[in-house]
């Protein structure tokens, strides 16, 4: 009995080293080295669990840093910014026992290249993103945050979401901010097309 609590308490620390060693790779040097996810943030586990199912899926990542949206929606565990060989992205973490299934994404294009997200249904956000286009990717407790990579957005999809749930899509004069509608959708105010859902 005690031989097997020794060696499980081995095997975790294996474990712990390695996720340390993914987490800080040659990739993340510099400026970067700085913004690495810490081992004591809420998320770690289930960051370096993400970036081992990546690497599994064909992505290699180089780098798992801490970002800036780790409170966009009410109840979020964290978030982390993952640096890839197909580019960056974000993704934002619930706890596991919640989703990101009711959430509907609002976009509103400003100009040429400025878009503004909102978000309705639950988890609940008064936050807004604001930027360049950004894509999002839904798998239950997860949700990835792409900017201006329509291509990355997909391969992700293809990697961790199940197959797209079928939507309403939402004519441009009513996706505004004051709007709620039960489904996910981002509409293009732009074109009124149809760009990406989970």
């Amino acid at each position: 009995m005690r031989l097997r609590f020794v060696l499980t308490v081995i095997l975790l620390l294996l474990l712990t080293a390695s996720m340390q060693v993914l987490a800080q790779s040659s990739d993340c040097a510099g400026r970067a080295a700085q913004a690495q996810l810490s081992s004591i943030d809420p998320v770690y586990v289930d960051a370096m669990d993400l970036a081992r199912n990546l690497i599994d899926h064909g992505f290699i990542v180089k780098c798992v840093q801490a970002s800036k949206w780790g409170n966009l929606f009410a109840g979020q565990e964290g978030a982390a910014s993952y640096r890839t060989d197909k580019d960056s992205f974000d993704v934002l973490f619930l706890p596991k026992a919640a989703t990101f299934d009711a959430i509907q994404v609002v976009e509103q294009r400003q100009g040429n290249y400025l878009y503004i997200y909102s978000f309705r249904g639950i988890p609940p956000s008064t936050e807004r993103v604001m930027g360049l286009k950004a894509y999002f990717v839904g798998s239950a407790n997860l949700l990835f945050l792409v900017w201006s990579d329509a291509d990355l957005a997909a391969s992700i999809q293809a990697t961790v979401g199940p197959k797209p749930k079928p939507v309403r899509f939402l004519p441009r004069h009513q996706a505004s901010v004051n709007d709620f509608h039960p489904t996910i959708a981002i509409s293009d105010r732009a074109s009124s097309r149809f760009l990406l859902v989970w």
